[in-house]
């Protein structure tokens, strides 16, 4: 039996974020390419559509888009629509947006990034043409994953950031879950070294900030208390839950352990830690039948 305390956590979620590698699939590509289910993750899903709960999924990959995401879950058998599934492409895309409506961005990243900007009519900066010597004004560089990241590019964004534009980008994770080797990550890797070429710091939009469960709060439609977020890594998930106030969940099937989580800062700690996500439905059951559970279905 669970402790009362996080049993009367649980059973005023209404909300559920799920991350997706190292969380309901696990391979070595981003967002499940070439991998495999993990125990319990299309039950997990179910059971918290059937509970009368609300979720979607993230991941803080940028390779792919939203769309093509969802379709290869599917594929894999996990039941997600493609306006369930965000990325910080999603979340950069709205913020900056809102922070600079009119303004021009300057966007590095494949098509899975730039297609978000499109669709919320971002006024991006035509590489191509500033490569070529063509002026341009920016007010932010928005880095996301960028294989093809040169000297070219380091150039243009530099002297962006060198005349007073901010930097974000889409994380600076280092490494992610994946199934036989260390996957690291590419974003975070490139804004180091404009953060270290201009002196202009860096701030992330994917997990774990704060504009992240800004953005799935709104999605999901209640406030970040009444939210569980569930995934691998203590230092993504696990820190956004905590400095918001949603529930903090690690399952151990990707980045970080059950002795991580015992070991780390009180602050970011989990408050709960699961092996597999049937673990999950068993705690959510238990919620589900403890009384006074808010209007959910048993």
């Amino acid at each position: 039996m669970a402790d009362a305390a996080l049993i009367e956590r649980l059973k005023n979620v209404r909300g559920v974020m799920f991350d997706i590698d190292g969380c309901l699939v696990i391979s070595d590509g981003p967002a499940g390419q070439d991998g495999r289910v993990l125990d319990g993750a299309i039950e997990a899903l179910r059971y918290v559509r059937d509970s009368g709960r609300v979720l979607c999924v993230f991941t803080n990959g940028t390779a792919q888009s939203p769309g093509d995401i969802a379709a290869h879950l599917r594929s894999m058998g996990i039941e997600v629509g493609d306006e369930e599934v965000f990325t910080p492409s999603v979340v950069a895309a709205t913020v900056l947006k809102r922070k600079y409506p009119d303004d021009q961005i300057m966007v590095f990243g494949g098509p899975g990034m730039l297609e978000d900007f499109h669709k919320r009519d971002v006024n991006l900066v035509d590489l191509d043409k500033a490569m070529a010597g063509e002026k341009f004004d920016t007010k932010a560089v928005m880095v996301g994953w960028d294989t093809d990241f040169g000297r070219s590019k380091l150039q243009i964004a530099a002297e962006a950031l060198l005349a007073g534009a901010e930097l974000y980008c889409a994380s600076d994770a280092p490494f992610f879950a994946s199934n036989n080797r260390l996957n690291v990550g590419v974003s975070g890797f490139i804004a180091a070294g404009l953060e270290y070429v201009s002196g202009q710091p860096r701030e992330v939009l994917g997990k774990p900030s704060h504009y992240s469960m800004q953005v799935i709060s709104e999605y999901l439609g209640h406030a970040s208390s009444e939210i569980l977020v569930i995934g691998d890594d203590i230092m993504l998930e696990s820190k956004m839950a905590r400095e918001s106030g949603a529930v903090a969940g690690l399952v151990t099937t990707g980045t970080s352990s059950a002795e991580d989580a015992a070991s780390c800062a009180p602050e970011i700690k989990p408050e709960l830690v699961v092996s597999n996500m049937f673990e999950l439905i068993d705690l959510l059951t238990q919620a589900d039948a403890s009384p006074h559970a808010k209007g959910i279905t048993p």
